[in-house]
């Protein structure tokens, strides 16, 4: 019989990941995003996938990937669900700065319609709990190890349903906006295919305070959730390279995997990247709250 969903805080974080996949008129590109349940007024949550904006653009139709679950509850490796959503960038809400390269997808309705279907699957969902308060975050040290959790082009454990993690260490600090951006840099593999990826910061084990609920459509009030020993830090939305006359480039990170060599080849090598502060992930709280009171 397959093993049970993991109870080791890492291994459960993994499955709040997903390789988003988009078909646009010039071929499809890929992508990661992960899910966040943004908290209501009345104290229930609405559950979304958020990636960059970059992965989106141009999508006429998107797709992503979760894992089954048997009636045990144990996940079925070796099988997974897909699912497919028309239209995507149209129904990807992006954030109101243009500037910020962040949307949200609202994933409530397609999941319960799927559980409605008898389908069983496996998910884990990052929260505001997830986060570091900006106090943790100005105590940070400018250097700090990372964790990235993503799916690199080429590299998806499909038979698993499992992403890479890499590990790299923060290149600026987190509290300060590089170059006056609500970002920073981070010295790590941000390969083609990372783009929307989280970054984690691992905390003090002492820290017991949840951060993960996983599984479940509704997330209706408190659920059982893991330690806040892994933190959300930032997410991965671009990275930097230098042209032939040594000149940096920002580039976006999500690609087509029959994109061109020489661009595969680039994006490989870059060690730089551009993370977004979480903060602008919580910018989304309000306009969640109001677009669920309109729709009732």
């Amino acid at each position: 019989m397959p093993p049970p969903p993991s109870q080791n805080q890492i291994d459960e974080l993994v499955f709040s990941v997903v390789r988003i996949e988009c078909e646009t008129p010039n071929g499809v590109r890929c992508g990661t995003g992960f899910f966040f349940a943004f908290l209501l007024e009345d104290g229930k949550r609405s559950p979304c996938l958020v990636t960059s904006r970059h992965v989106v653009e141009g999508a006429t139709h998107g797709r992503f990937y979760l894992p089954l679950k048997d009636e045990q509850g144990g996940i079925q490796r070796k099988q997974d669900l897909e699912f497919k959503v028309p239209h995507f960038e149209e129904r990807c809400h992006p954030h109101p700065d243009p500037s910020v390269d962040l949307v949200v997808f609202f994933v409530g309705a397609m999941l319960q319609a799927m559980k409605n279907q008898g389908h069983q699957f496996h998910i884990t969902y990052l929260s505001r709990r997830s986060l570091l308060t900006p106090d943790e975050i100005a105590n940070l040290s400018i250097l700090e190890s990372v964790v990235l959790v993503g799916y690199p082009i080429g590299l998806w454990d499909r038979r698993n349903s499992q992403p890479v993690l890499r590990r790299g260490i923060t290149a600026t600090h987190p509290a300060l906006p590089y170059n006056g951006a609500p970002e920073f840099l981070v010295d790590g593999p941000c390969a083609a295919g990372m783009g929307g990826a989280p970054i984690f910061v691992r905390r003090e084990p002492a820290d017991e305070e949840p951060a993960f609920a996983n599984s479940g459509v509704g997330l209706a009030g408190p659920v059982p959730t893991h330690s806040r020993r892994m933190a959300l830090l930032g997410i991965l939305c671009a990275g930097q390279h230098w042209d032939v006359d040594g000149m940096p480039i920002r580039e976006d990170i999500a690609t087509s995997p029959h994109a061109d060599q020489a661009a595969m080849a680039r994006q490989n090598q870059v060690q730089l990247g551009y993370a977004l502060n979480t903060s602008k992930l919580l910018d989304f709280e309000l306009i969640v709250r109001a677009m669920i009171r309109g729709a009732r």
